[in-house]
């Protein structure tokens, strides 16, 4: 099953292509028009940049899961499915499973290009990649988790969209925000996102307080939306 769905995952070409490029052409963007500042480290800002848009694009590729649930489950198909000697439990779960390998693989691709093309520089390279693969799992549970909620996929988009829009300007990504102790503590506790910036910049920095700082909260928001799939699940599958 798992193989079917990432099959049925790598057809949806056109989608992938935006989930990888747009952040490329972003990062890209960015890094142009900031790096002709002589006092900006250059492997510093892609980097930066490369973190930011990934963690932003990994909120707009939570569709990869709730698309498919919705088109599955809130569909007429909801009932062929139903009747196939397949637990429903079992579909969620290989969706989910997918969503996350296919979301976890395009933040790949984008952080390869930074590193090959920008010259960003990721020391720790495989904690950084274990704390994105916990905001992509996050990401993926928390579309989820809306769709089941609202059964509508049009709502789940939008409501995901607003997050996608609002997170990473909390952040600072696209313009500086005051620097002031009230807009530090929102940029980097504030979002999911911001707990996952958090944690990278505090493997990147050697900080272990703020590695903790942002990883354990958004386990805990991880736990939390997976104790709420289940009962959730249950409307909608039945």
């Amino acid at each position: 099953m798992l193989r079917f769905y990432i099959l049925r995952a790598s057809k949806e070409l056109f989608g992938h292509f935006i989930l990888i490029f747009l952040p490329i052409l972003l990062i890209s963007f960015f890094y142009y028009v900031n790096s002709g500042n002589a006092t900006i480290d250059r492997a510093e800002l892609s980097t930066v940049l490369t973190i930011g848009f990934a963690l932003t694009f990994q909120i707009y590729g939570s569709a990869i899961s709730f698309e498919t649930l919705g088109h599955d489950f809130l569909s007429p198909i909801h009932d062929r499915l139903l009747a196939a000697p397949v637990n429903p439990r079992k579909i969620v779960s290989s969706i989910l499973f997918t969503g996350i390998v296919v979301s976890l693989l395009q933040t790949i691709v984008i952080v390869i290009f930074s590193v090959i093309i920008l010259d960003a520089r990721f020391d720790y390279l495989v904690p950084i990649l274990l704390i994105l693969l916990v905001s992509v799992i996050f990401n993926q549970l928390f579309g989820t988790v809306v769709l089941f909620l609202t059964k509508k996929v049009r709502t789940a988009t939008a409501i995901t969209s607003l997050y996608g829009v609002v997170a990473p300007i909390i952040t600072g990504l696209y313009f500086p925000l005051p620097d002031t102790r009230i807009f530090d503590l929102l940029g980097r506790y504030l979002t999911p996102m911001s707990l996952a910036q958090t944690a990278i910049f505090g493997i990147l920095n050697q900080n272990l307080k703020d590695v903790l700082a942002g990883l354990v909260p958004l386990v805990i928001l991880i736990i939390i939306l997976f104790m709420l799939i289940k009962p959730l699940s249950r409307k909608v599958i039945v």
